[in-house]
């Protein structure tokens, strides 16, 4: 499997943070990982 670091957007409108991950590289960005 292709993994990668990520950054996963979580987080309110206007209260955005990102979340480093590992996830497949050809799963989106906000999907399950």
């Amino acid at each position: 499997m292709a993994t990668k670091l990520r950054l996963q957007r979580r987080g309110r409108k206007n209260y955005p943070f990102y979340q480093i991950i590992v996830a497949d590289s050809r799963a989106p960005r906000d999907g399950k990982y």
